[in-house]
């Protein structure tokens, strides 16, 4: 399956229809499990939006008497007649009769002190007008929006210090294989070190998620299926390894055994094909490739999207960005490839140019970004023009 078409898959997953109330200190990056309406007008009355003087438009060509000063917090009720002005200050309520500013660098007075009104002032000049910004009742955020600093300060501006959001995924990660060792033990030459792990959960992290990290799994179908009934009560199980074709390679027909369904059984791209994804209820599990550059690959690609969508995400796909292409490679068209570089100032670097064994870590830990090739494509042209995805 085409990685387009993956997160066409991923788009019919149904956000976790639980919740949790938090203090809007704690609630950046979290995503609103409901909409919210505007309950105080904003402005919630007419005021100035600068120091100044408040006048009536129609009194422009007379000099105006200046009744005193209105500073903002002053609740007292004020009011013009012909041919007056107040002094106000900004944020302060606009006085009765009012409806334009003469802003106080253009402030110019007669013999007698009184206000002389630039010929050039316009009416409604610097003058705020109630719930010209958000009216009672409107929505002000939808549910699946994400928090952002102005989000939040738009909440604020509301009253609301605490907010109802999705709660964030319970996350098991495993690794699997009778081949590897955990970085912290013994591991003689012809055994590897468990690095897939410390990986996934990192690039979870980046990415806003929390995981537990529950050890290695066994080639064993019997303990396969122990340890995922024993982790039912997780949104999300991640394993890495046990996701290709080999004859060890037993989750599969575990997970169909235990009742999954599988939405896609593999990645069109290179080096992240043997990728796959399960869902029974509203519990997914990934099945991502053994081999450090696929598994960190597939997780981005694919992982990554799919915790989004369960977290209630609307915007769950990678954002792209233009990128200008230096250098000249050559690519397989009968796939989709992965390239990965270095992005910086604009321009797209491979790293050696793009020659890499899907088993290797070092050229992905050179990378801050990657492009994703269409079949047929044969090959990217130095100073062409392409979309790329960033890391990180």
């Amino acid at each position: 399956m085409l990685v387009d078409e993956a997160l066409n898959v991923i788009n019919s997953i149904k956000a976790l229809d639980y919740c949790e109330i938090i203090s809007l200190e704690k609630a950046i990056d979290k995503i609103l499990f409901e909409d919210i309406y505007a309950k105080k007008a904003l402005p919630c009355f007419d005021n100035a939006a600068l120091d100044g003087y408040a006048i009536n438009y129609d009194d422009r060509n007379s000099p105006l008497n200046i009744k005193g000063t209105i500073f903002a917090g002053d609740k007292a009720k004020y009011e013009i007649n012909k041919n007056e002005c107040y002094k106000i200050m900004t944020g302060a309520i606009f006085p009765k009769g009012a409806n334009s500013i003469v802003m106080l660098e253009d402030e110019k007075f007669d013999e007698q002190g009184r206000l002389l009104v630039p010929s050039n002032l316009k009416q409604d000049n610097a003058r705020r007008i109630k719930g010209e910004e958000v009216s009672v009742g409107d929505i002000l955020l939808k549910a699946n929006d994400r928090l952002d600093s102005a989000k939040i300060m738009l909440l604020a501006s509301q009253g609301i210090s605490y907010v109802k959001v999705y709660a964030r995924p319970k996350i098991a990660v495993f690794s699997s294989g009778d081949e590897i060792n955990e970085p912290w033990e013994f591991c003689d030459e012809r055994s590897i070190y468990n690095a897939n792990a410390s990986g996934i959960m990192a690039l979870l992290r980046t990415h806003g998620f929390k995981s537990e990290y529950k050890g290695i799994l066994k080639d064993d179908k019997d303990i396969l299926k122990a340890q995922i009934n024993l982790h039912a009560h997780y949104d999300a199980i991640i394993t890495s390894g046990g996701a290709s074709k080999g004859e060890a390679d037993f989750m599969r027909e575990v997970l169909l055994d235990l009742g999954f369904e599988e939405m896609f059984g593999s990645l069109d791209i290179r080096p992240a094909k043997p990728t796959k994804l399960y869902k029974k209820g509203s519990q997914i599990v990934l099945l991502l490739p053994g081999n450090p550059m696929s598994c960190f690959a597939a997780c981005f690609l694919a992982g990554i999207p799919a915790l989004k969508k369960l977290s209630g995400q609307a915007n769950f796909a990678h954002e792209t960005f233009f990128a200008k292409f230096k250098g000249d490679i050559v690519m397989k068209n009968s796939r989709a490839n992965i390239v990965i570089g270095h992005y910086e100032n604009g321009e797209f670097t491979p790293i050696n140019d793009n020659k890499f064994s899907p088993a290797m870590i070092k050229p992905l830990a050179m990378s801050n970004a990657i492009y994703l090739s269409k079949i047929g494509e044969s090959g990217i042209s130095n100073e062409n023009i392409i979309k790329i995805l960033k890391l990180s």
